[in-house]
């Protein structure tokens, strides 16, 4: 999961990382395929692979093994909403929420992330402004500068976007067009477009 974590956030900009997670996570369902970590850390994997329909399966696996698995749900409900389907998204990762009342900002992000996919954006500013509340949570800032973008609030949006570039100096648009999993390209054109009249570059 660190390497996950480390494609994720650009903190790697080695191309073989993402194929390290990949041979680890397999490694660990092939040692204990009822472990539902193994399965959920497979999952991620194969998003940012782009492989949807396998990370949806082993999300799935993860959550048969055990229901009550906050994250499971969680990771299953974020599989969904870049694969296009953020409306069962919603109903996944409400559900984390209340198997785990005390959850990371990462779940208030993907309920923030399906609202933009929607246009919903108000409610996504407050999901995501919320999500900063537990944690100064890059993808927050980066979706709040989006959508401030989208609707036209210049100033909102060049100052999430120098909070972005405080946490991650190396940030780039070019390197989270060729990372960032959304099925539907135009969902991905739609926020890089918004982050450049951002000032992100």
């Amino acid at each position: 999961m660190t390497y996950v974590m480390e494609w994720g956030f650009q903190w790697s900009q080695d191309p073989q990382t993402l194929e390290r997670a990949l041979v680890l996570a397999q490694q660990a369902v092939a040692l204990d395929d009822s472990l539902p970590l193994a399965h959920q850390t497979l999952g991620r994997v194969f998003v940012w692979k782009k492989q949807h329909d396998q990370a949806i399966a082993e999300q799935e696996r993860a959550i048969a093994l055990d229901s009550n698995n906050a994250d499971s749900q969680a990771y299953l409900g974020a599989s969904l909403i870049v694969a296009g389907r953020p409306e069962e998204g919603i109903g996944l990762t409400e559900k984390a929420m209340r198997l785990n009342p005390h959850y990371p900002p990462v779940y208030l992000a993907n309920l923030g992330v399906s609202y933009y996919m929607m246009g919903r954006y108000e409610e996504a500013i407050a999901l995501f402004k919320k999500a900063l509340t537990h944690s100064n949570y890059s993808p927050a800032h980066r979706f709040l500068a989006a959508i401030y973008s989208e609707l036209g609030r210049e100033a909102e949006a060049r100052a999430e976007a120098a909070e972005v570039l405080k946490i991650s100096p190396n940030f780039s648009l070019e390197v989270l067009r060729q990372r960032l999993p959304y099925k539907d390209p135009a969902v991905l054109e739609r926020m890089l477009a918004a982050l450049r009249r951002a000032g992100l570059k």
